[in-house]
């Protein structure tokens, strides 16, 4: 971990030097690598912070997500979540997001979740957010974390989200197969 530390420091380093010749193509090239050499550090962390329970994962992205919350402590109990289903077809189908919806998750298998209504905000209009939003869902900021590399059986990777994220979708991703969760954290 030293190393890549060592060699983030020199990268900083040279993007100061680029920052006050003002050479442009340099300062774009040592910005890419800099942030390849973060993510890096943030997997070697991720590594060595996840060691203890033997599952590992890494950041790959944060996206901006629409969600229907859920109103009750224990949705499994009773029709709650029959009702749900039918109130989030009905605020898609308003919004006209209900084809977005359904072809995003076309693409991604739902293994494990306690969250039941959403959608990426960057696949639906302007119009159809503020519709959803008027309706009572919430725009929120989704880690996606990769679980690919994880040698655990998925069990340990669900009981590991219910541990450690409060809202969160465990899917698999249709074209790779890696299993991905995203982390609603706001």
């Amino acid at each position: 971990m030293e190393s890549k530390l060592a060699a983030l420091k020199h990268y900083v380093y040279e993007l100061e030097y680029a920052l006050k010749t003002e050479n442009v193509d340099m300062v774009k090239n040592i910005s890419r690598v800099i942030k390849e050499k973060v993510d890096e550090v943030e997997y070697n962390f991720n590594m060595l912070t996840n060691s203890a329970t033997g599952i590992y994962y890494r950041h790959i992205n944060t996206v901006d997500f629409v969600y229907k919350p859920i109103e009750v402590a224990d949705p499994f109990k009773g029709n709650y979540l029959e009702k749900f289903s039918a109130s989030r077809t009905y605020d898609l189908t308003k919004a006209g997001a209900i084809n977005v919806h359904n072809e995003f998750w076309q693409d991604h298998s739902i293994l494990k979740t306690n969250v039941f209504g959403v959608v990426p905000v960057d696949m639906i209009s302007d119009e159809a957010l503020y519709t959803l939003l008027k309706l009572g869902w919430e725009r929120v900021e989704v880690d996606v974390l990769d679980f690919s590399n994880s040698t655990t059986d998925e069990r340990d990777i669900f009981d590991f989200c219910e541990g450690n994220f409060s809202n969160y979708l465990a899917i698999r991703e249709e074209q790779t197969g890696d299993v991905l969760v995203l982390n609603f954290v706001s």
